[in-house]
């Protein structure tokens, strides 16, 4: 089975820098909605998953125009609790803000999640998702998403480091999964990059993002 993690287009949260996580429903900008394009060549037997938060659903119905969308509330974005919308500039001397910097991003946020949770919230998510794609014959899984629920997901399959797979806005990762006849994920192959739904244009641009360090990854 191919399943494609695909990042929402820009939203302006994305623009300012903010934690826009699953407290914060912002929708994509005009810009945002302009990068992307219809995805060509979906293969027939394929489904779409997608996060019930608004930026992900608009992307989802400008990528996949001719699939039904299928809600997964456990592929959300990550609940960043007390830094939710807000970035690095307005956190910046807060001793908790601190602490999880220093923890390299990993330690619990003040009332939300760690990366550790969210990352098993997100397989729980992923597992879902399969195990529909499975009962309805599907070999393609196509999941629109969120920037943390594809570094949840890659680094899980994968045993490779969280902040590895930052990718920006409406990119993505295509990855080969090995499922039982219950739908349960045995394996991960081999990954690519996915930009098919991204204009040309846009392919090079993301907005800066924060490296566990707090400095600007530009």
């Amino acid at each position: 089975m191919k399943c494609y993690l695909i990042r929402h287009g820009i939203t302006e949260d994305n623009i300012e820098l903010l934690f826009s996580g699953c407290r914060t429903d912002s929708p994509l900008t005009r810009e945002g909605m302009d990068a992307l394009m219809a995805v060509e060549n979906v293969p027939e037997n394929s489904m779409l998953f997608v996060s019930p938060m608004l930026r992900a659903r608009q992307t989802a119905e400008i990528m996949f125009p001719d699939l039904k969308q299928t809600v997964i509330d456990e592929i959300r974005e990550m609940d960043f609790g007390a830094f939710e919308a807000k970035n690095h500039k307005m956190l910046n001397g807060d001793p908790d803000y601190q602490a999880w910097l220093d923890s390299g991003g990993y330690m619990k946020i003040p009332g939300g999640e760690s990366i550790a949770v969210f990352k098993e919230r997100i397989l729980e998510g992923l597992k879902k998702a399969v195990q529909i794609a499975r009962k309805e014959g599907a070999d393609n899984v196509y999941i629109v998403a969120h920037g943390g629920t594809l570094m949840a997901a890659m680094s899980s399959l994968t045993g490779e480091d969280y902040f590895d797979f930052n990718v920006p806005n409406g990119m993505g990762y295509c990855i080969e999964l090995e499922a039982d006849d219950a739908g349960n994920i045995v394996a991960a192959g081999s990954y690519d990059r996915f930009c098919g739904g991204l204009r040309d244009g846009y392919r090079d641009w993301r907005p800066p993002q924060y490296t566990p360090s707090g400095e600007m990854d530009r």
